[in-house]
């Protein structure tokens, strides 16, 4: 009787850890808040870099897939919502690069400028003889 009841519980354990087992390969992955808390962490990194006006593509392509990736996640679908988050914040991240170079190029533009104005007003203070000795 004894071998009986042993036989049972550990019939019932290994049922009940079959099901746990299986309820775990079953279950659906966890939604990607860290992914799209990242995109949009870079969405407005991008913002505030002024990428709408020099990287608009990239910026519109990021803010369309954490849009999508929003809505991904309202139909329960986990992993592609992540890999769109994913893709907006690369999207986002390279409109931030494009960005802080397009504005690195303007403020090189603006002193080559003011270089050469120096280099006139040098030339000309020397051929009129009042040049810096």
């Amino acid at each position: 009787m004894i071998k009986t009841m042993t036989s049972k519980r550990v019939g019932s354990a290994a049922v009940i850890a079959a099901a746990l087992m299986l309820g775990a390969c079953a279950s659906q992955p966890k939604a990607p808040t860290e992914a799209l808390t990242a995109a949009e962490q870079a969405v407005a990194f991008a913002d505030a870099a002024h990428a709408a006006e020099f990287a608009p593509v990239e910026l519109a392509a990021a803010r369309t897939k954490v849009s999508e990736a929003r809505v991904q996640m309202e139909k329960d679908k986990m992993i592609f919502a992540e890999r769109l988050a994913n893709q907006a914040k690369l999207d986002a991240e390279l409109a931030t690069a494009k960005a802080e170079a397009a504005k690195a190029k303007q403020v090189n533009e603006e002193l080559k400028k003011g270089t050469q104005i120096l280099k006139q007003e040098l030339d000309r203070g020397t051929s009129t003889g009042t040049g810096v000795k």
